[in-house]
């Protein structure tokens, strides 16, 4: 027997080449060969078991430096080998056939294998369902990486086997493991992810493991991505609107793949019943369309995956890419190929370029001696060209610009007139601007009507510019009298464009006699005639600028009258809210300061009697405080509109005294005289109770508090009708009226306020000064609260003084709107 002698490999080959691989006897279980694959190294979120003590005969040697290759090759034989030398152990054996994730797919998708049933998986051997081994390579030599490549390619297989010269299994070669040991940075880091992505087979998450193994077989894939349908509301600008749409879209969540598959197939779950989120793997790290393939490259082999997915910018698939991808680049196959298209469109651009070459420098040859004859004559028209042209744009004044243009136009081309019409209306165009030589008659002014300004409009669209003699030339009657009238014996004319309309022309006339117009003068009218339309449109602008400016000077001062009034108010009210925060304070501590004064002198005090009097001014002044704080909360209440209120029924002949009678006894201590005047059959109002007493209430405490001795206070409720207008509601509205009823209180004292004073009594914390003599006190806000809750009502109140006495009238609807 020969001895074996391995071969000298290339050191990609040989770092590639998984010596240590999955191997199985014809006799092994299916079983045994499906819980072989479970327990490589993955990232599958299923729970590793322990592999069947009866397994067969198998071996597993390990090789931790590499991703091992996830498949079961069959052998006769079997040697049992070890991590020993491999000269040593040369083989494992004659390769009969292999078993890979694909094969396990393809038989649960085809019902050969039923994830429960157990036992039947320990009766199969192995060999009823591998697949024969199709191509393998023969170690050899001669061998390289780049062999390996090609036979990956063209038999679209994903395990090649390498044996020896005996055909006996040497060990097997994967895209992942030649895809580690070839790493060329410079050509993955120049392709694109988008260039070689591929799209891929998708289902969602709530399908079984059966309808994705159903998916991988019948399309003939390696992995399903699990997505979920996901929808965003997004704005598109449209015109002058923003129109909103649904956006839907695949959301990747996992992935599954054959070995998957193999380890579900290994712990017996339930294909039917189990989702596939269990199963996927995840979390998934997402690659843009845009990155470089050495960043999939680089990725692949952090995370020992064979596929990446791709994704868009809101997280949307867009493919996967995988390592078959990255080794394309690399087979040596297609970059000859694309080697050799290149040189071919080389070597027919380089012969395309010849021929063109060869053509085009006849041509230009001859276009050179042209050219040359011209250039003279091309650099004299440029200088009087840029001449005119800074004489124009010197001015922003559109006349100075006109006249500057006519001026310069007839001197260069020693015409006897040159003028400028200007286009007014749909009708007629107007002279506006002309240089005219002596002994020529004027045209300034003058009207050009509408038949002729179309003929000339018309010759202008035919680019008919010149006419050498007027007398030689096809005119209407009207228009060769015309040119007879302005002394015109030949003309040029050229039109001036403003945003692509027509604004006017530019008419040369010559006056003396007949005359051959050169293209060379053309061609200098027409570019001085755009640079005349772009002097013109600056002006306009000028004048639009300064129209502007002027608009906005107004606008500014108007704003700043209008901030310094602002500014006025804003100190206005900082100056009542100082003013507020003083009262406030001033009020809020003095009962608190009498409070423990009084407290003090308890403690001191040596007598009954006085600790008596120290509690009544105590009390008194708890009181007080109590009342300014209700007083202060219920008019921030109010000015809030936060506690809306309740209407019910007064029957204001049953409630008035309820509200009155207190006040008869306390004018009566003060010897004052009060009057209550009411109508008889006063109608029920809808009103609040608890609001309507404290306004009458409030009101007669402020009367008998201001009223001296002996003093008159009256009282008198009406119920009056008045017209309320209102427009109706229909196609032309009218004015109408209606009449309505009101319920009118009247209170009256004998005590006067200044007309100075009046507008300013419903004021927070305002007191009329002098206006109280006997130094009774007061929280100042009383009034307020009145006008506060009169509004809350919906009713008014107005105040009136004269001739000694002062009158509130409050006025309230008997059925509020609100109600």
């Amino acid at each position: 027997m020969p001895f074996y002698h391995p071969p000298f490999y290339s050191s990609a080959l040989e770092q590639a080449i998984d010596r240590y691989p999955l191997t199985a006897g014809p006799e092994t279980s299916l079983a045994v060969a499906i819980a072989l694959m479970s327990q490589l190294q993955n990232s599958c979120p299923l729970v590793k078991a322990a592999l069947v003590s009866d397994r067969g005969t198998v071996t597993e040697s390990s090789a931790p430096d590499k991703v091992r290759a996830r498949c079961v090759l069959v052998v006769q034989n079997q040697q049992i080998v070890t991590t020993g030398n491999l000269s040593e152990n040369p083989s494992r054996g004659l390769l009969i056939g292999i078993l890979t994730p694909a094969d396990l797919v393809r038989l649960i998708a085809s019902g050969t294998i039923d994830s429960q049933q157990k036992v039947a998986l320990h009766k199969i051997p192995i060999s009823e369902v591998m697949s024969p081994v199709s191509v393998s390579l023969t170690e050899s030599d001669d061998q390289d990486v780049f062999t390996a490549l090609s036979l990956f390619r063209q038999h679209r297989i994903r395990y090649l086997p390498i044996v020896n010269q005996f055909r006996h299994l040497v060990g097997v070669l994967t895209r992942e493991r030649i895809r580690q040991v070839l790493q060329p940075s410079n050509i993955l880091k120049l392709r694109r992810v988008a260039e070689l992505m591929t799209t891929p087979i998708t289902a969602p998450h709530t399908a079984s493991l059966l309808k994705i193994t159903e998916l991988m077989s019948a399309h003939q894939v390696s992995c399903v991505v699990i997505t979920k349908n996901k929808e965003l509301t997004m704005e598109k600008p449209k015109d002058d609107s923003t129109s909103i749409f649904q956006y839907s879209f695949h959301q990747p969540l996992g992935i599954l793949t054959e070995y998957d598959i193999v380890q579900a197939q290994f712990i017996e779950l339930n294909f039917e019943q189990t989702p596939a989120q269990k199963v996927m793997r995840t979390p998934l790290q997402f690659l843009q369309p845009s990155d470089s393939l050495w960043t999939a490259h680089k990725q692949m082999q952090h995370q020992q995956v064979q596929r990446l997915v791709v994704c868009g910018g809101r997280g949307e698939l867009l493919g996967i890419i995988t390592q078959t991808s990255l080794l394309r680049v690399l087979d040596p196959t297609e970059m000859y190929r694309v080697v050799k298209q290149l040189q071919q469109s080389v070597y027919q651009l380089q012969s395309e370029k010849l021929e063109l070459l060869q053509s085009r420098n006849a041509k230009l040859e001859q276009q050179v001696r042209e050219r040359t004859a011209k250039l003279h004559e091309q650099v004299q028209r440029d200088r009087l060209l840029t001449k005119i042209s800074l004489r124009i744009h010197q001015s922003l004044n559109l006349e100075e610009i006109l006249h500057a243009s006519v001026d310069e136009v007839r001197q260069v081309l020693h015409a006897d007139r040159v003028a400028i019409v200007r286009w007014e209306s749909s009708n007629f165009g107007i002279f506006v601007a002309e240089s005219v030589a002596e002994n020529w008659s004027s045209i300034l002014g003058e009207i050009m009507p509408d038949n002729i300004w179309q003929e000339d409009a018309l010759a202008i669209e035919n680019e008919i510019y010149a006419v050498a003699d007027i007398d030689k030339a096809s005119f209407s009657p009207e228009k060769y009298a015309r040119f007879q009238q302005a002394q015109i014996k030949a003309y040029l004319i050229v039109p001036i464009l403003q945003d692509g309309n027509l604004w006017g022309m530019m008419c040369v006339h010559q006056c003396s006699n007949s005359r051959n117009w050169q293209t060379s003068e053309l061609d200098l009218l027409l570019q001085l005639a755009t640079q005349i339309a772009i002097a013109i449109q600056q002006a306009q602008l000028y004048q639009q600028v300064q129209n502007l400016n002027t608009d906005l000077e107004c606008q500014v001062q108007e704003r700043t009258a209008q901030l310094q009034q602002k500014i006025q108010e804003l100190q206005h009210l900082n100056v009542l809210k100082d003013e507020f925060l003083s009262t406030v304070s001033h009020e809020l501590r003095t009962p608190l300061a009498n409070m423990k004064m009084a407290i003090h002198m308890l403690r001191i005090s040596p007598t009954l009697d006085r600790r008596q009097i120290y509690l009544d001014i105590l009390e008194t002044e708890c009181t007080r405080e109590t009342d300014l704080i209700n007083a202060l909360l219920d008019l921030q209440r109010l000015e809030a509109a936060t506690c809306p209120i309740d209407l019910e029924p007064v029957n204001l002949e049953i409630w008035l005294p309820t509200i009155i009678d207190p006040f008869y006894s306390r004018a009566q201590n003060r010897h004052q005289h009060l009057r209550v005047e009411c109508e008889r059959q006063l109608p029920t109002i809808s009103s609040n109770r608890a609001s309507l007493g404290r306004i009458l209430a409030e009101l007669l405490n402020n009367a008998c508090k201001y009223t001296a001795n002996d003093g008159q206070i009256s009282v008198r409720v009406e119920c009056k009708n008045r017209k309320k207008e209102y427009i109706t509601p229909e196609k032309n509205p009218q004015p109408a009226s209606v009449m309505i009823s009101e319920i009118q209180f009247t209170l009256s004292n004998q005590s006067s306020i200044s007309i100075e004073e009046l507008p300013r009594i419903f004021e927070k914390f305002y007191r009329v000064p002098n206006a109280d003599p006997w130094k009774q006190g007061g929280t100042g806000l009383g009034l307020a609260l009145v006008q506060k809750l009169v509004e809350q009502l919906e009713g008014k109140i107005e105040v009136e003084s004269s001739n000694g006495w002062t009158n509130f009238i409050v006025k309230f609807p008997t059925q509020p709107e609100g109600n």
